[in-house]
C-alpha cells in the first residue's frame, strides 16, 4: 500500500517517539538502510538549520568536520538555486516566464538589469518587487538564457518597428 505524506502521520510518529521510542529507532534504520546517504543529507540540512552541530554531523556521518563543512557548502548552493524555483512560472499562453506574483515577465527585467547594470538600481526600477524575486528571475534567466535572449530580441524588434512607423516615438 502506498499512501501520501500527511501532516496527522508526521505528528503520530512524532508521538510515538516519547510513547515507544525502540519502535521509532527501528522504522529509522530501516529507513536509512533503505535510502542510502538520506540520514547525511538530512543530518546537513539540520546542521544549516543549527539543529545539529558540524562536529555532532561529524560524528554521526563518521566524517571529519571538514568533510561536513563541504557538503554544508555544497548544500547551501543547492538550495540557493532550488529557493528561486518558486517565484517563476511559465505562462502556458504565451511561452513567457514571469514572476509567479505581479507577473512581471522574466525577460523585461533581464533587459532593465541590463541596461541598468546593478541589482541595486533594478531594485529602483521595480520598487514593488521584492529583491528576492527580481533575483529569481536573474537565475531563472542564467538558466535559460537562449529562451530570455530570444524574448528580449523579439521585443527590440516590435520596438524598432514601431519606432520606424512613429518616428515621434520615444
Amino acid at each position: 500500500m502506498w499512501t501520501t505524506i500527511e501532516s496527522w502521520q508526521l505528528a503520530q510518529l512524532q508521538r510515538l517517539t516519547t510513547s515507544d521510542p525502540e519502535r521509532v529507532e527501528t522504522i529509522l534504520n530501516t529507513l536509512w538502510n533503505s535510502y542510502p546517504g538520506l540520514l547525511g543529507d538530512l543530518a546537513i540540512a539540520a546542521v544549516d538549520q543549527e539543529q545539529l552541530s558540524v562536529d555532532d554531523c561529524a560524528i554521526l556521518l563518521t566524517v571529519d568536520s571538514a568533510e561536513v563543512e563541504a557538503k554544508l557548502v555544497e548544500f547551501r548552493q543547492k538550495s540557493a538555486m532550488c529557493d528561486y524555483d518558486w517565484a517563476v512560472v511559465v505562462d502556458h499562453h504565451s511561452s513567457v516566464a514571469k514572476l509567479v506574483d505581479s507577473h512581471v515577465a522574466v525577460w523585461e527585467i533581464v533587459r532593465e538589469f541590463r541596461k541598468l547594470g546593478s541589482v541595486e538600481r533594478l531594485t529602483e526600477a521595480f520598487p514593488s518587487l521584492p529583491k528576492s524575486e527580481l533575483a529569481a528571475a536573474l537565475v531563472y534567466a542564467e538558466q535559460n538564457p537562449g529562451e530570455i535572449e530570444s524574448q528580449i530580441i523579439k521585443y527590440e524588434e516590435v520596438l524598432q518597428r514601431k519606432r520606424a512607423e512613429y518616428p515621434f516615438m520615444k
